[in-house]
Parts: structure tokens; sequence; C-alpha cells
């Protein structure tokens, strides 16, 4: 009896081995279902992280911008202001031009001067530029001339690394001395000299 029933015990546990590698199976192997269910939710996972990635993408490339206008914004109100420092400091220089009147007498011989606007400008570079009453101011740099060749204005240095630009109507040359005179006064130069932007 005890040989049947341990014989009936294997042969249970051998017909029961099916079922259970069959279980196994489906443990470990998902079914289509589950594959179609897994490969559903793996794309919306994909395309989560993609759009993820776009929107920060996206917000990088706007703070960027933002920094790139922002610095935009700071330099133009810069330039802005020196502007305005340069038109205020031009329009003081045109009121003092008005004041001078073009008072070449205030030089002695000045019948004998001559006007700058039909000079060759290579004979203007380097030549000395006085200040009415003498007073040396610096020396001729650059000339600005127009399509024809009349001189409209002078670079004059006036020491630091510093330039004015004179008008060709506020200066004269002295050919007797090879000098440039102006009427302007030396400190009038000199504040010239100092503005933004003399150009």
């Amino acid at each position: 009896m005890k040989h049947l029933l341990g014989t009936a015990a294997i042969a249970a546990m051998l017909g029961a081995s099916p079922a259970l590698a069959q279980q196994d199976y489906y443990n470990t192997n998902p079914t289509p279902a589950e594959r179609a269910q897994t490969e559903d939710l793996n794309a919306r996972a994909a395309a989560a992280a993609q759009g993820g990635g776009q929107q920060a993408q996206s917000d990088a490339d706007a703070a960027r911008y933002d920094a790139r206008k922002a610095q935009y914004d700071a330099q133009k109100a810069d330039a802005d202001a020196r502007n305005a420092v340069y038109a205020r400091d031009r329009a003081h220089y045109e009121a003092d031009r008005d004041d001078y009147g073009h008072r070449w007498d205030a030089f002695f011989g000045h019948r004998d001067f001559r006007d700058l606007s039909g000079m060759n400008t290579a004979d203007l570079v380097g030549r000395r530029v006085d200040a009415r009453g003498g007073a040396f101011i610096g020396r001729v740099r650059a000339v600005d001339a127009d399509r024809f060749g009349h001189v409209r204005r002078v670079s004059v240095s006036t020491g630091f690394g510093r330039r004015a630009w004179l008008d060709a109507a506020d200066l004269r040359y002295d050919p007797a001395t090879g000098t440039v005179h102006t009427y302007l006064r030396h400190s009038d130069v000199d504040a010239m000299a100092r503005m933004r932007f003399p150009h």
C-alpha cells in the first residue's frame, strides 16, 4: 500500500509538471497583449522625455535671448548717454564760436593769415597749433577734407593721448611762421579734446 501510494504521488507530481512549466513560461514571458501594453507605455515615456527635453531647450534659448537683450539694452543706454554728453559739449563749443564772432583781429598781422580750406592736407599734418595769445596747443595729426579736397576740419593732439577736432573756419595758417592759429582759447580746445565722441 505504501508502495502504491508513493507511485501514485510521483505520478501526480509528474502529471502536474507540464502545468507548472506552462505557468512558469507565462510568468517569465509576457503575453502579446502585455507586450503591446509595455510598448505603449515605453512609447509614452519616450515621448514625454522628448517633450521635456524640447521644453528644457526652449527655456535655455529664452534665457540666452533675455541675457543678450539685457546686454544690448545696457550698451545702447550707455551709448545714448555718451552721445548726449557729446551733443551738450558740442553745443557749448558752437555757442563759444558765436560769442567770439571770428575776431581774427586778435592776432597781429592777421591779414597775412591764410584760410585752411584751400591748403594741401599733407602740408598741414605736423604743423604747430597755437591758441589766441600764442599759447601752444598741440600739433595737427589728421585732416578731414571733402570730396573736392577742401579742408573741413583738423585733428589736433593736445597731449595725454587726447585729440580735438577743430573746424577749418576756426583756424588760420601763418605762412611767415608755418604755424596754425586759432582764436579759441587753450582751455576751450582742451575741453573739446575731453569730449567722449570728438569725431
